[in-house]
């Protein structure tokens, strides 16, 4: 494969229909939709019940009470509507989504030259910059207006430093500890080092 770009979601929040959490016992019980992997454990681990939805079901899902809430990034609130359905918003960072731009790498190389300068002139490092000025940057402020246009209710809730440090040692340690024993065990002997890089970077 011919990589173009590579992006993430933004951070997931936490958002419900009925409760407000603000601490690790609130979500405790809940049925928090999920989409597979590390995603899972952590709700196991936070107490919450984790729940296989596809996306598309979602908003029947929480309408309906199948669901409590889910993780979701602004990006996905705002396209699936959730703000219509959802209360609480609770800004803890759950997880993200991994995505990337490929092409087949035969057929990239049988392109001419001057269409695969143009493709890499608008990937890599400057798709990143365009999709986060024009999409991401301006996701949560698209939520805030429809929010206020409907007269849909929100109710925002930041968790303080030392909630987010007892969610950390609960839900994100022990995954991130499995992910490198899983990853290790299938040849992958980086594993820490790209784990203990990525926790660098977004302490920066």
């Amino acid at each position: 494969m011919q990589v173009l770009t590579l992006w993430t979601s933004h951070p997931y929040i936490l958002i419900t229909t009925k409760k407000q959490v603000k601490t690790l016992e609130d979500v405790k019980g809940l049925k928090i939709r999920v989409g597979g992997g590390p995603p899972t454990e952590q709700m196991r681990a936070l107490g919450a019940i984790p729940t296989l939805i596809p996306m598309p079901e979602t908003y029947l899902a929480l309408n309906r009470g199948v669901i409590d809430g889910m993780g979701a990034p602004w990006e996905a609130i705002n396209a699936f509507r959730l703000y219509e359905i959802v209360k609480y918003y609770t800004i803890v960072p759950v997880s993200a989504v991994y995505f990337s731009a490929v092409v087949n790498r035969d057929k990239w190389e049988s392109l001419p030259k001057d269409i695969q300068a143009a493709m890499t002139s608008v990937s890599g490092l400057e798709a990143a910059k365009f999709f986060g000025r024009n999409f991401f940057d301006t996701a949560e402020d698209g939520v805030m207006e429809r929010v206020k246009q409907g007269n849909y209710q929100m109710v925002k809730y930041v968790f303080p430093p030392e909630e987010l440090e007892r969610w950390t040692k609960v839900s994100g340690e022990p995954v991130w500890k499995e992910w490198v024993k899983k990853m290790e065990s299938r040849g992958r002997p980086e594993a820490q080092q790209v784990l203990d890089t990525t926790l660098d970077i977004l302490r920066k």
